[in-house]
C-alpha cells in the first residue's frame, strides 16, 4: 500500500519546478509612435539555458482593488520570473520595472516610474501608486522589466526593456459598477479540496477523466455527460460521453454559464481559464498555478503553487473574475483550501500541517486545533479530518475549535462529507471507498476498488474515474 498524497506532492512539487507560463490567446496594442502590438505577457520558454542567459518577464501585474471607482486611485503590483525557473530563486539577478498608464482614447503613456526602479529581488512585489482620481472608463497599463545587469534586449518609442507586459482595466462609476453576490458559489467546499473533478447542472454533469491522483498522468479532459441517457453499464464510457475542450484541466467550478477551471494544457502551460458548458469562448484569465480553485462572488480563491525551492510562497490568493485584482491572503505555506460559510479553511505548512480558517478577506486567521493533518474538508461549518497525531484516524472538529470527536479508528486518506454522511478513503482497507454518518456510527463499503479524490453530486459519488450511487 502507498501514501497517495505523499506520492502526488512529490510528483507535484517535481513538475511544479518545471512549469513555465506561457501567454494566453490574447492581446492589447501598446499606444506609442510606432504602433507595434505587444502581447499580453511575453512568457519565457522552456530551454536549456543557463540562469545567467535566462530572461525575466512579468508573471502578474493588476490593480490594488475592485472594482475600482471613478475618483479612486489605485495602486499597481507586478511579480516576475524568469523564463527557466528551474533554480532557487536566489540564484538569479535582481530585476527593475518601468511602469506607464493611459486612457484608451489617449494618444501616449503618462510614466509612472522616473526611469527603472531599484533593483529588487525577482519574486518580490513591485507596487507603485497613480494617485490621480480616476475617471469613467478603461485605462491601460505597460510595464518594462529587465534584470539589473542587463542595457535591454528589446525597445520601442518609450525605451528599453528585456520583456514587456500589458494590461487594462476599468473604472467604473458608483451607479454601474459589479455588485459581489458571495450567495453564488461554483462547488461544494468539499468537491473543491478534493480537486473540483465533476460539477453539474440541471442537464448535464460535467467531469475530470482521471484516474488515480497524480496530476499530469493520465488525460484529464473534461468530459460531459447528459443526465437523461438511457442506463448503461459504463457511466463513464467515452463513446458515449462529449468531450467539452481539448484542455487538460483541474479544479472545476459552474457558474450560470461558464466552467471556471485551472487549465493544464502541457506540464509548462498553467493558467486560469473560463469556458462556455458547450465548449465555445474558451478565455485565459490569469497565468497562474493553482490548486483548490474556488469560485465565490466576483472572486476566484486558490493556492498559488511554486517550485521546490520556495514551497514558502504556496499562499493563498484571490483574484477577480476579469483577472484585474490580485489579492494576497495569507504569507504562510498552504497546502489543502477550500471556502465555507465565508470563511477560509487550510492546511498550514509553516505550523506543521495544522488546521487553520481565516475570512475572506484574510483577517481573523486562527489555529483550529493542533493535529498534524495531510486530508481534510469542510462541510458548513464543521471541519473532517485525518488525525496523523492519532495514526491518521478519521475526527471531526468545529469551525471555532470546539467539539473535537473521533467517527472513525479506520486510517483515512481523502475525504468528503455532506448533510448526512462523511465519505472517506479506508487506508486500512486496500484504500477503497466508505462512508460513515456524521454523527458517527458504523462505517459502511461503498466500492471496492482503490481510489483518491471523492466527488459528491446530487445523487452520485465520482470517484476513481465512475460513478457510484450515494
Amino acid at each position: 500500500m502507498r501514501s497517495t498524497k505523499f506520492i502526488n506532492r512529490i510528483f507535484s512539487v517535481t513538475t511544479i519546478a518545471v512549469l513555465i507560463f506561457i501567454s494566453c490567446k490574447t492581446s492589447a496594442k501598446a499606444d506609442d509612435a510606432s504602433g507595434i502590438d505587444f502581447a499580453h505577457t511575453d512568457l519565457g520558454i522552456v530551454s536549456g539555458l543557463s540562469v545567467e542567459k535566462q530572461k525575466p518577464y512579468v508573471e502578474y501585474a493588476g490593480v490594488d482593488h475592485y472594482p475600482v471607482i471613478s475618483g479612486e486611485s489605485v495602486k499597481i503590483n507586478m511579480t516576475s520570473k524568469y523564463d527557466g525557473d528551474y533554480s532557487d530563486y536566489g540564484n538569479y539577478d535582481p530585476v527593475q520595472y518601468r511602469v506607464f498608464i493611459a486612457k484608451d482614447n489617449d494618444k501616449g503613456y503618462t510614466e509612472l516610474t522616473n526611469g527603472y526602479s531599484k533593483a529588487i529581488p525577482v519574486y518580490n512585489d513591485f507596487i507603485i501608486e497613480y494617485n490621480k482620481p480616476l475617471t469613467e472608463g478603461n485605462y491601460k497599463v505597460m510595464i518594462f522589466v529587465k534584470k539589473s545587469s542587463s542595457s535591454g534586449i528589446e525597445k520601442n518609442s518609450y525605451g528599453v526593456y528585456d520583456k514587456i507586459y500589458n494590461f487594462n482595466f476599468t473604472t467604473y462609476n458608483s451607479s454601474n459598477a459589479p455588485k459581489n453576490d458571495d450567495s453564488k458559489v461554483s462547488n461544494s467546499s468539499g468537491n473543491i479540496v478534493n480537486d473540483g473533478m465533476a460539477v453539474e447542472d440541471d442537464d448535464c454533469i460535467y467531469y475530470i477523466n482521471r484516474v488515480g491522483d497524480v496530476y499530469g498522468a493520465a488525460p484529464d479532459y473534461l468530459y460531459k455527460i447528459k443526465k437523461n441517457d438511457p442506463p448503461r453499464k459504463d457511466f463513464c464510457d467515452l463513446s458515449y460521453n462529449t468531450k467539452v475542450i481539448e484542455n487538460r484541466v483541474l479544479n472545476l467550478n459552474l457558474v450560470d454559464d461558464w466552467i471556471y477551471y485551472s487549465n493544464w494544457k502541457d506540464p509548462f502551460h498553467h493558467s486560469i481559464n473560463k469556458v462556455k458548458k458547450d465548449g465555445t469562448e474558451d478565455t485565459c484569465i490569469v497565468n497562474e498555478t493553482t490548486g483548490n480553485m474556488f469560485v465565490k462572488g466576483n472572486w476566484i480563491y486558490y493556492v498559488k503553487r511554486t517550485n521546490s525551492h520556495s514551497i514558502d510562497l504556496n499562499n493563498i490568493y484571490k483574484i477577480s473574475l476579469d483577472g484585474t485584482c490580485r489579492i494576497k491572503l495569507n504569507s504562510t505555506a498552504t497546502e489543502d483550501m477550500t471556502v465555507s460559510n465565508e470563511w477560509i479553511y487550510y492546511t498550514n505548512i509553516s505550523d506543521g500541517y495544522k488546521i487553520y480558517r481565516m475570512k475572506l478577506d484574510g483577517s481573523e486567521n486562527t489555529k483550529i486545533c493542533d493535529d498534524e493533518t495531510l486530508f481534510m474538508t469542510v462541510y458548513e461549518d464543521t471541519v473532517f479530518y485525518s488525525n496523523k497525531s492519532d495514526d491518521d484516524k478519521l475526527y471531526k472538529i468545529n469551525g471555532d475549535g470546539t467539539g473535537k470527536a473521533k467517527l472513525s479508528n479506520n486510517k483515512t486518506t481523502f475525504i468528503n462529507a455532506n448533510h448526512d454522511y462523511v465519505y472517506y478513503v479506508n487506508y486500512s482497507d486496500n484504500e477503497n471507498l466508505y462512508k460513515i454518518p456524521v454523527s458517527g456510527g458504523k462505517s459502511k463499503k461503498i466500492t471496492n476498488e482503490y481510489g483518491t479524490n471523492i466527488t459528491i453530486l446530487k445523487d452520485k459519488i465520482f470517484f476513481n474515474g465512475m460513478f457510484y450511487k450515494k
